[in-house]
């Protein structure tokens, strides 16, 4: 390039010589180089011929990583940067998926354990025994175990539901291997002093436990997605910016100038950057 330009500037001396050397250097083209180590095709519409590097927008790294982690550093050209934001996106989305399916498949399981090991009618009747209130008036029950006890049955069998008959003491009465009677109203003081438990409701309660954990560490992946989403958009945007202020476009030209009702021709050098 410093050879073409002197080249230029002799052969533009030479031309001068021949003429008027103001009116020359007011037709010539500007002769504008970029100072990178890759440089674009020149511009041929120009009036001048240009080489340089286009900067690149840090909206566009922002969004395109924002989208899919590493496509801002792709845009950017940083391919290792980019591999390693993919790398803990798929990670982050396998383990999630691994994590809810076992997750899922250990509900299932402790559900169907409950079920069969679990009676809501041997429940009530445990209640209606220690009040004295009639087995089949659910409404009367349902009230004596409000006055009586920390939580209420679920009318219906949903999360609550199964999470309440393994954690709290007053539901150790519907599983059926903790009563072989049915138990008298001074039951109930002594199984809350003492805390009695059921084998199998303790079974059910790990069951539960592992299940819930692996739905926690569902959720965690779901957050380092979220948090690889934004690192790799911020860093993307930081790149850009860096990138872009490296550029530095230089301009070197023969301007005409006036001075004293004289005109003369200066050589002139423009940097931007």
């Amino acid at each position: 390039m410093k050879k073409v330009l002197l080249a230029a500037l002799v052969g533009l001396a030479a031309v001068a010589n021949a003429g008027d050397w103001h009116d020359f250097i007011l037709a010539s083209p500007h002769t504008r180089l970029a100072l990178a180590d890759t440089l674009a095709a020149p511009d041929s519409s120009a009036e001048a011929a240009v080489y340089e590097i286009a900067p690149k927008m840090p909206a566009k790294a922002l969004l395109l990583s924002a989208v899919v982690p590493g496509a801002g550093q792709i845009y950017d050209g940083s391919w290792l940067k980019a591999l390693g934001f993919l790398g803990v996106e798929a990670a982050s989305w396998y383990f999630y998926s691994d994590y809810q399916s076992k997750g899922k498949d250990i509900e299932t399981e402790y559900e169907k354990y409950a079920d069969t090991n679990w009676s809501e009618a041997q429940y009530w009747q445990a209640i209606a025994s220690m009040s004295g209130k009639p087995a089949g008036d659910i409404e009367a029950l349902r009230e004596w175990e409000h006055l009586n006890f920390s939580h209420g049955l679920h009318l219906t069998k949903d999360q609550q539901y199964y999470e309440m008959i393994g954690k709290y003491n007053q539901f150790n009465y519907g599983w059926n291997d903790i009563y072989t009677t049915t138990p008298s109203p001074t039951d109930k003081m002594t199984y809350l002093k003492e805390q009695i438990r059921s084998p199998r409701r303790l079974y059910y309660e790990t069951r539960r436990d592992a299940s819930n954990r692996n739905f926690k560490h569902a959720t965690t992946c779901l957050t380092v997605v979220i948090l690889n989403h934004m690192t790799s958009a911020l860093e993307a945007v930081w790149t850009v910016s860096c990138h872009n202020r490296e550029i530095a476009a230089a301009q070197l030209y023969f301007e005409p100038l006036q001075q004293d009702a004289k005109r003369y021709t200066a050589l002139t050098l423009r940097v931007d950057w």
